[in-house]
Parts: C-alpha cells; structure tokens; sequence
C-alpha cells in the first residue's frame, strides 16, 4: 500500500468514525476563534476524559511549521492552543491528534492592518434545531470553497443553543458529531460570537468562547478595513454604565473605515414575536450615526429583516436555525423574509456589498454601501407595465448625500431575460421630472425599451473626484411582457348562484398575451373594492412560469362572502392584482352581480 494511499486512507476513516459513529475520545470536535491578533488564531477542543493531546500545523498538509503538546485545563478536559507566528492573509492547515481521534482543520490568517478589502459571514440564533443550522452551514461552507476569500471568519448573533446553562444542549445542539457541516465550519473559520438571551446565564458560553472580553461579555476588534464591537445586552449599556462609556471610547478611537455592532436584541426590526429594543433605539443608534457606524447585526427575531434608519442599516439575522417567526414589514423596514440563511460582506476600500442567502441557495436581499454615505432611495417609475418601443417611462430618485459630494447619478435598466444593459443620465436641476434644482430629487425620461423583458431599475452613482463609484441594485421594476390578464373566472362551489348572504369559491384563469416573451414566476390575489363583498381569508395563488399566448389556472382557490344588505341586484367589484417575481406589474379588475333571486344556500 502506497504512502498517499495509506494517508488519504487514514483521514477517509477519521472522516467516518466522526460523522458516523461519532468521536471516541473528543467531546466537541477542535474549532477557532479568533483573538483580535493577526499572528494568532485559537484552536479549542474537549474531550471525555484526561488525555495530552497533539497539536501540528503548516501552511500544507505536511504540517510543518510547528508541533506542541497540549493538557487540559479548567476541570473539565478542554484542550486550548494559540497557533502564533502566523502571516497576515496565509492559509494554513492543522490537525489535532486527540487519543484515538484525528481531526483536520484549516483557517486563514488575519489580513494585515492596512488591508482594504475583506469578506465574512455573518448569521445567528442557531439553537433548537441542528439539522436546519446543519443546512446555513453548509451553504457557508460551499460558498468558502468556491471563493477562498471567503475562507475568513463567522460572525454570530448569539443564542446559540436553546439552553445555555445545559452542558447537554451544547453538546447535542452546537458540538453535535452528527452534523458534519456545522463541525466542518467551526473547524475552519473563526467563530466570533456574541452573547444571546438563550445563553442564559453566560457561565458555559464564556467557557467553549473565552474572547478576550474587556468586562461582561463585550469587545471589540479589528479585521482589516473593518472594526467589529461585541456587546454584551444582558450587562449594563445605557448611558452612565461601564459598557456605554467603553463603547463611546472605543467607537471614537477606532480609525476603521467600516464600523459593525454586533448585538443580539434588535433596535430595528420586523415585527415578529420581539419588538424593538428600545434600549438600542434610544442609546445604541445615536452612537452608530454619531461615529458613523455602517451596519447594526441583531437576531432574536428568527427571520430576515433589514431596516434603514438614517445612515445606519439594521439587519435582523436570525435564521440559522432557530424556529421561523414571520415577519411584518414596517417602519423603517425595507426587506423581511421568513427564511433560514446566513449573510455575506464584501468590502472593497470603499465600497461595501452586502447579501443574505437562504439555506437554498437563494438570494433573498442584497445591497450595497459606501464611506461616504450616498445612498439613493425613494426610487420610484411612472409606471410598471409598458408598451414596449411606444411608451417613455419617468425614473425618479432622492439621493442621500450628507457630506455634499460632486457626483453623476444614472438610472441602469437590467433586462431579466436579455444581456441588453442600458443607462440614461439623471439631473436634479427641475426640469426631469423632480421638483426642484438641488433638491435632492433626481430624474430622467427615457424611452421604452422596443423588445419584451422585465426590468430591473438600479441607480448608478459616480464621484470622479474620488474616482469611485456604485451601483444600488434592485430599486424598482417594469415590465414590457404581456399584458398578463384575467381571461375568466369560475365559480367552483356546489352553489354556483351568486344570492345576497352566500359564501362561494372562485377560481381564476390567467393569460399572457405577449407574443414572445414568459411572465415568470406569476402570482395574483384579489381585493374587494366596494362593501358589497368581504374575503374570508385572502390567499395569493401561484401560476408559474406562464408562456407567451397561453393561459394558467392558479394553485389556490379564493373564497368570497356576499353581503345581504346590499340592494336587490348590485354588482360586487374586484380587483386583481397580477405579480411576476413578486412584483406587482398588471391589474385587472371584474364584477360579480349578486341578487335576491332565491335564497343563498351557500358553501
């Protein structure tokens, strides 16, 4: 048997005695963190009972950079080891030999101080179920392998485990052998956590993650052009407290360009079973504008939710796992998704690129930042369906702009279908559709594409000075396909009359009248526009994917309550609101006359 053979043999073996059978002589399998210093990074490990362990590790799998002894400390056999002397930004492998167990890691070095571009992740409230945190985990992982910038750190929301105070829960729900992508993860990318409520107590979340915490459960640190602050919510942080002060130093301090807050009890957030914290609110938030913080990262709320208030965005990344809540879009909310996921940041000097990916693979928010604040919103079109090459469309965008910079802003028009990008200068000067000159409302007129797509607005923004730019994604939408309209309804109850007091249910046909081009991904739900008629329970209804000159019978079927005090013959009108990837691009409305003719026998 050859050398390599015997070697791919032994990790192949190690692999499955882990995954399958579970570990011997290991507790919970080596995973990282990461300590605030570029030339370290710490490997934890715990195991069943007291044993010296072996600790190699290189910048291949030869691991020949080092080798050390490790015994337990503490009184419950962990093993901890700082790997030092690291170069900034290098990759490096280890492996622990833990009695009769061996398991393999690798992570990448802090970059350097002066670095200007990075990438992590960042997700949280993983307890209660490992398999679906065994799912986010695995998106994470591909996704490193795929892109090894990537190969970073983690940054977590906390409640980790459903009970902090239970050994048990953190050895079945966190450190559990069974799932093998979540052991994968901790295993090579650093775990910066904060402290959630579910962590209890804090006594076995500051003991599996001892960072070096300035007091409580809360710290800071830098990772190339970012800085990060940990707070500790469950001590003190209203002004006059130890953490409040610290954190005022610590924001002032910092040179960074792109500051995070890394809390668990949102400021901002998505309705669900927690409301805003208002502590956040009134003591977290003015910080953040004052010393120009980026992005606030919260959880508690198990869903996705991101909210804009002023210059600071708070994102709600509560999806790893946890039972979903849904959401309800308010406020200064401006994205919600009742969805398990994990986040990434992209960081190019100046520009910040953010995306929430759900535990399909699906994109579910993305948008972008940068240092100096411009941020369009308000994004608005004149309308949503358009003939296309006939019709001329109005785009209109307010621009945040704060510290007054000289830039160019442009409406780019992204087909669905079509690589046909197109771009069209927009002016603040009264005269394209805004109100006024300088006035922060900028427009354009522009003609109508003349082939059949759907659009995505974004708004590019450029400062020639700085020479720099970016492009705001996904602001607002048209349509040149169709027209998809109601082609026809039925009444499918047993009583097909429609009489003063029934209750009936309706089935809607849809068609796409386009020539050439598919409505994807169609939905429709109808609302009642007079008090002639109620709907018991609103339902949207799928159609797919409808093709040119073809018609579609939705998934679901609506139910409507006639009134009985309407008069004698009286028409209950309705209108149908028509969406193709969520958007609403077509209406369409219908009547339904209701009479006395004979009694209603209903449904």
């Amino acid at each position: 048997m050859s050398k390599t053979f015997q070697q791919l043999f032994f990790v192949l073996a190690t692999i499955f005695v882990s995954t399958v059978l579970g570990w011997q002589d290991i507790r919970k399998a080596p995973y990282l963190i990461y300590n605030g210093n570029p030339g370290e990074m710490v490997v934890l490990w715990q195991m069943n009972k007291t044993l010296t362990c072996t600790i190699r590790w290189g910048e291949d799998t030869t691991f020949s950079d080092g080798v050390a002894q490790t015994s337990e400390y503490n009184n419950d056999h962990q093993h901890k080891y700082v790997i030092s002397n690291l170069v900034p930004g290098n990759l490096y492998h280890y492996e622990v030999i833990a009695g009769v167990d061996t398991f393999r890691g690798s992570f990448r070095a802090a970059p350097e101080e002066d670095v200007s571009s990075v990438k992590f992740f960042v997700y949280g409230d993983t307890r209660s179920y490992p398999e679906t945190h065994n799912r986010v985990a695995r998106g994470i992982n591909e996704l490193y392998e795929a892109d090894s910038s990537f190969h970073t750190l983690v940054i977590s929301v906390g409640d980790l485990v459903s009970n902090g105070d239970s050994e048990d829960y953190w050895d079945e729900q966190f450190f559990n052998p069974s799932y093998p992508d979540i052991i994968k993860m901790l295993g090579h990318l650093p775990y910066q956590a904060c402290m959630g409520n579910h962590e209890k107590n804090g006594v076995l979340f500051e003991k599996y993650f001892p960072y070096p915490f300035v007091g409580g459960r809360y710290w800071s640190f830098d990772y190339g052009p970012a800085h990060f602050v940990i707070l500790d919510q469950y001590t003190g942080y209203d002004p006059g407290s130890v953490q409040y002060e610290w954190l005022v130093n610590d924001l002032a301090s910092t040179g960074k360009k792109w500051k995070f807050i890394v809390l668990h009890e949102p400021g901002y957030t998505a309705g669900g079973k927690h409301p805003n914290n208002v502590m956040v609110q009134n003591y977290i938030h003015p910080l953040c504008t004052e010393y120009g913080v980026s992005i606030v990262f919260a959880g508690h709320n198990h869903f996705y939710s991101r909210a804009e208030v002023g210059d600071v965005v708070h994102i709600t990344t509560g999806g790893g796992g946890a039972p979903l809540y849904s959401p309800v879009k308010q406020g200064n909310v401006v994205v919600a998704a009742m969805e398990n996921h994990f986040c990434t940041v992209e960081i190019s000097d100046k520009l910040l690129h953010f995306r929430s990916i759900s535990d399909k693979g699906e994109e579910i928010d993305r948008f972008s930042l940068n240092v100096y604040k411009l941020r369009p919103y308000d994004v608005s079109v004149s309308q949503f369906f358009a003939k296309k090459g006939k019709d001329s469309l109005i785009v209109l965008s307010r621009l945040r702009n704060p510290f007054n910079r000289k830039v160019g802003v442009y409406t780019v028009l992204c087909p669905f279908y079509s690589a046909k990008q197109d771009s069209f200068a927009m002016f603040d000067d009264g005269s394209h559709g805004d109100d006024g000159v300088g006035d922060g409302l900028w427009g354009c007129g522009m003609p109508v594409p003349d082939f059949e797509d759907e659009f995505e607005i974004a708004i590019a923004v450029i400062d020639s000075e700085a020479d720099f730019s970016f492009l705001s994604y996904d602001q607002s939408r048209f349509t040149t396909i169709g027209p998809v309209v109601l082609e026809k309804f039925e009444i499918t109850s047993s009583d097909t009359v429609p009489n003063h007091g029934d209750r009936l249910k309706f089935q809607f046909v849809l068609k796409n009248t386009s020539e050439e081009a598919t409505a994807r991904d169609v939905t429709a739900k109808v609302s009642c526009l007079d008090t002639f008629a109620t709907l018991p329970v609103v339902v949207t209804s799928s159609y797919g994917d409808i093709p040119p000159g073809t018609a579609a019978v939705g998934d679901r079927k609506q139910y409507i309550k006639f009134s009985n005090t309407a008069p004698d013959s009286a028409y209950a009108r309705f209108r149908v609101d028509i969406m193709s990837g969520g958007s609403v691009f077509w209406v369409d409305s219908f009547s339904v006359l209701i009479t006395r003719s004979s009694a209603g026998i209903g449904e």
